[in-house]
């Protein structure tokens, strides 16, 4: 038999076959697994350092050109601003989107029970993954680790950046946490759920500052609408959420049956930690959504039109200022 506690003296980075190799690896080389930890941490801060540096080039050059030029925006307005920061958003969202969809041929992908089936314990240190899921891992965490200073430093103000704020902490710690964990799978799956929408809600936004016809802006948004709703109300929190509130349970009973140890093995506090984690997203999402119920029910109201209340809200309170 083998004591549910066995791993958690053990710190796994890459994903093992079995059992026996985890103790070989424990026991032999763990100062191998700790710099292969923090050769990872490394990258991301080194990806994360990239992120501002490219988009201060690309603002000056591409972005630049694409709103003045082709969109034909003045440089002193504030529509220029704004509009190459939702370009920028949008172009990094449909990057990750693209990454992270080319992964749904895998049978988890559809079906996240399976997520945890290669997991004896947690760690995971038997899940494998491929090199293209962890480095989808480590731009993500990158990209929302710069972006938490980011939202202070050069975006625009809005009145919910305090909740955007918490937001950005909050994922950078899921991710860092569920990759240390080495339950990846599951963890793409919550990026999925999150990056899809983002592509509308930024096209919504540039349609408007260009000053595009009122229906182009119109239809993205309801595109953005249906997208939210669709995963990160519903698939996020009935599916996702529920895969790891209660499959990651029957796992662990079914793993302890396996050894023989007469119940689950032991997967808290880490389950718990993840789950609260996740459920303080889902309650930010919740928020948003009133958010997003409050901008269609203006622009169905006689005279109203469809805008951001998150900028108008901001640009109020400087004014006040």
């Amino acid at each position: 038999k083998i004591h549910r506690n066995f791993y958690k003296n053990c710190n796994f980075v890459l994903p093992l076959r079995s059992i026996s190799d985890s103790i070989s690896i424990c026991t032999q080389s763990p100062i191998e697994m700790e710099w292969l930890l923090d050769s990872d941490v490394f990258t991301t801060l080194l990806i994360a350092a990239l992120f501002p540096l490219t988009r201060w080039l690309l603002d000056r050059t591409v972005y630049h050109y694409v709103t003045s030029v082709v969109f034909g925006l003045p440089v002193d307005s504030p529509a220029h601003a704004k509009f190459k920061e939702s370009l920028y958003k949008m172009l990094v969202q449909v990057a990750f989107t693209v990454a992270i969809f080319s992964h749904r041929h895998k049978p988890w992908f559809g079906d996240p029970k399976l997520c945890y089936s290669d997991c004896m314990s947690i760690p995971c240190v038997d899940q494998v993954t491929t090199v293209a899921e962890r480095f989808i891992y480590r731009f993500e965490g990158a990209f929302y680790l710069q972006a938490i200073p980011m939202l202070f430093l050069w975006e625009t103000k809005r009145h919910d950046r305090w909740q955007i704020f918490a937001h950005h902490v909050a994922t950078v710690i899921l991710i860092g946490y569920s990759y240390y964990l080495n339950i990846l799978h599951i963890g793409i799956l919550v990026l999925a759920c999150h990056e899809l929408n983002d592509i509308f809600l930024e096209m919504a936004k540039m349609a408007r500052y260009a000053a595009l016809p009122e229906w182009t802006s119109t239809v993205l948004f309801i595109g953005f609408a249906l997208s939210w709703f669709v995963t990160r109300i519903y698939a996020f929190g009935f599916v996702v959420i529920r895969s790891t509130w209660f499959d990651t349970r029957e796992r662990a009973i079914e793993v302890g049956q396996m050894l023989g140890l007469g119940g689950p093995v032991d997967i808290d506090p880490h389950v718990t930690i993840l789950n609260g984690l996740l459920i303080f997203l889902y309650a930010l999402h919740v928020y948003w959504s009133y958010l997003i119920v409050q901008i269609i029910v203006k622009a169905l109201t006689p005279g109203g039109k469809l805008d951001d209340i998150r900028e108008e809200e901001a640009d109020a309170a400087k004014k006040k200022d």
